[in-house]
């Protein structure tokens, strides 16, 4: 996959060399069809360097793939489950932002506030690839709000990242 991607990049220097210098020539010969042309040579191969540079972002195999995510409150009790309900909704939000379609496939709400766990499914394109890193123990330290001597409480909760495979087999 990186050899390609260096290979592509090549190519487009290359051929950005080559708009240079029929630009160099069309403006020595004062010729608007070749400068026309050239004009939409660079704006075609700007584009291509969009997309390569997007490419180049999710390198992994998954990565185009739809996602699952898995939220699951962490030992604090009601503290831990309004944490995990916080970044459910921080997920989702992101999700809505990114255009991907979400649909929570489990759920086991909270005893006083928040979750216990959830498990959301994003789909459409690199959805994967935008929430991989996400996986991890994400940690909260605040004063709590459940707390009457409002004392300050650190919460955990883990985030799980899956890709959606396809299950045909080749």
């Amino acid at each position: 996959v990186l050899q390609q991607l260096l290979d592509n990049f090549t190519t487009l220097a290359q051929k950005l060399t080559d708009a240079k210098l029929l630009l160099t020539i069309a403006v020595e010969e004062n010729d608007e069809t070749v400068l026309m042309d050239v004009s939409a040579d660079v704006i075609s191969l700007e584009k291509t360097l969009g997309e390569l540079e997007f490419a180049r972002l999710f390198p992994g195999e998954m990565d185009a793939n739809c996602a699952y995510m898995d939220i699951q409150a962490g030992s604090g009790g009601t503290e831990a489950q309004d944490w995990a309900d916080m970044l459910q909704r921080m997920y989702l939000r992101f999700g809505e932002h990114r255009g991907f379609s979400t649909e929570r496939m489990a759920y086991s709400p909270g005893e006083v506030a928040g979750i216990k766990s959830v498990t959301i499914k994003f789909v459409g394109a690199y959805a994967y690839g935008w929430l991989r890193t996400e996986s991890g123990v994400h940690r909260l330290v605040r004063n709590s709000p459940f707390d009457s001597g409002h004392r300050r409480h650190t919460s955990f909760a883990s985030v799980s990242v899956y890709p959606e495979i396809d299950e045909t087999i080749a």
